[in-house]
């Protein structure tokens, strides 16, 4: 009987010790946080791609909870010696856990969450603009074939450097010069209906100057569809601004009829971020619907890699144009009658108009965000939450956005109770990378400027930061040190 009771005792002891070498190791447990993701052979940061909160949170017995772009869900996670892999409705995601940095591989793109012992410089993560400088850099170090740090062959005097023409911003090298690709006709109805469901060959042009601001156009470039010889066959003509994600239209036309700036905003395929992509419609007075999607890759591409190539009708004769050694769809003849810089958008006043030692001012006291002012020419009123320039007498009221409003709600509303105002404009743009509205209009009491800035996601309680800039015109309202204060903005929760 003692054998016996000893035996079961020395297996229950046993199994005893096999479930607590299977237990999970709660030092893995906690939330992290998503930091960057891989680009080609580089490393990004992860907030120019994803918006609002992302994050992973492991918890004991498998269980845990993910969060991108504000969409939670509750997901399920194991590790099988260095692997993790973390069950989802939609299928399993393979990575693993080193030094407090998680891995994961989504939709075929690995991304990093960080612990909170992690360290950030472990990744050396970089911003596209940062990728793009070093890119350029390398390109300008390959052309002239110097090391970096060498001594240049010649001494540039200070004129010859003056002569020398300024290098492309990386928005510029990123954006600037000739696409080909075409237009998908869709959704078209009444007097359109007859070219539903038809693609055209298109060719995009883009010149944007140093502060990423210029001119779209896109040409119908044999005629087929868009035929208006004395304007080079254009479907499209628009004032731009531009940063390193997306190619925003400010304001012009599209098929003649003014743009509807809240879609042409051009954005880059993610499985292949040389081809970009646009699309809108319009309706006419009479019902009609017009309806078109437009894609493009850099002109000389040759669609290697693109099954949609077949579609393009006379893609067979742009192969021919690169053969014959054509830099654009014209021969070099076209004449672009590029519109008039864009209005509206920022100007992106210089920070030297702040003053050497600006004001800081916490917006409404909740460290939502904060704004810097030069106290030398605004006062702040505490009563009114206003920054006041006694001299010319603009106020700058400055207030965070409700929870329930949203840009498109603004957009709505300023149509609704400002459009019969004098010198009524609304422009939709980014500030500092937020997207933004800028209203402008005057009336018998003067005139304002009204900038409503997006965050992305809610700051508690406030998604952002309307600042209502005041003056007896427009033109005191809309000047590059009112800029210069809206565009120190920084976000602080």
């Amino acid at each position: 009987m003692k054998k016996l009771t000893a035996l079961v005792l020395a297996l229950l002891l046993a199994l005893s010790l096999g479930a607590c070498g299977s237990k999970e190791d709660s030092s893995l447990y906690g939330t992290y946080d998503l930091y960057a993701l891989d680009y080609e052979n580089s490393v990004l940061l992860a907030g120019e791609f994803f918006s609002g909160e992302n994050y992973i949170t492991l918890k004991s017995g498998g269980s845990a909870e993910m969060c991108l772009e504000n969409d939670k869900a509750n997901v399920r996670w194991k590790m099988e010696g260095e692997k993790l892999t973390v069950t989802a409705a939609d299928g399993d995601m393979v990575g693993g856990i080193s030094n407090g940095i998680l891995t994961l591989t989504m939709d075929g793109t690995r991304v990093y969450f960080l612990g909170k012992n992690a360290s950030k410089d472990s990744l050396k993560a970089v911003t596209m603009d940062e990728l793009l400088n070093g890119a350029a850099q390398e390109a300008i170090q390959q052309a002239s074939q110097q090391p970096a740090n060498s001594e240049p062959a010649a001494v540039n005097t200070p004129e010859a450097a003056s002569a020398l023409p300024a290098s492309p911003t990386a928005v510029q090298q990123m954006w600037n010069g000739w696409y080909y690709g075409c237009i998908d006709l869709s959704g078209c109805t009444g007097g359109w209906e007859a070219v539903n469901g038809l693609t055209f060959d298109a060719a995009m042009h883009v010149e944007l100057d140093a502060d990423g601001t210029g001119s779209l156009i896109v040409y119908d470039p044999y005629g087929a569809f868009a035929v208006n010889p004395e304007h080079n066959n254009r479907y499209v003509v628009i004032n731009c601004h531009a940063d390193a994600s997306y190619l925003y239209g400010d304001s012009g036309t599209a098929f003649d009829r003014d743009i509807n700036t809240a879609d042409w905003r051009v954005v880059r395929n993610q499985e292949n971020p040389d081809k970009l992509n646009v699309g809108s419609s319009h309706k006419e007075e009479d019902g009609s619907k017009l309806g078109y999607d437009f894609t493009f890759l850099p002109w000389g591409d040759r669609w290697e890699k693109e099954t949609y190539q077949q579609f393009i009708p006379q893609f067979a004769e742009y192969l021919a144009k690169l053969d014959e050694g054509w830099t654009d769809p014209f021969g070099g003849q076209v004449t672009a009658d590029a519109p008039a810089a864009p209005t509206g958008a920022p100007s992106g006043g210089s920070a030297e108009l702040l003053g050497n030692s600006p004001a800081k001012l916490d917006i409404n006291d909740r460290g939502v965000a904060t704004v810097c002012y030069p106290a030398d020419q605004f006062v702040y009123d505490d009563l009114y939450g206003k920054l006041k320039n006694e001299k010319t007498g603009v106020g700058i009221l400055m207030d965070p956005m409700l929870g329930a409003t949203n840009l498109d709600e603004l957009k709505a509303s300023y149509a609704e109770h400002n459009s019969d105002e004098d010198e009524y404009s609304l422009v939709e743009t980014t500030v500092n990378g937020y997207k933004a509205l800028i209203l402008k209009y005057s009336d018998f009491l003067g005139a304002t400027m009204r900038v409503d800035i997006d965050f992305g996601g809610n700051h508690d309680g406030w998604y952002g930061l309307s600042f209502a800039v005041s003056g007896d015109s427009l033109k005191d309202c809309d000047t590059e040190l009112v800029w210069a204060i809206i565009e120190s903005l920084e976000l602080v929760k």
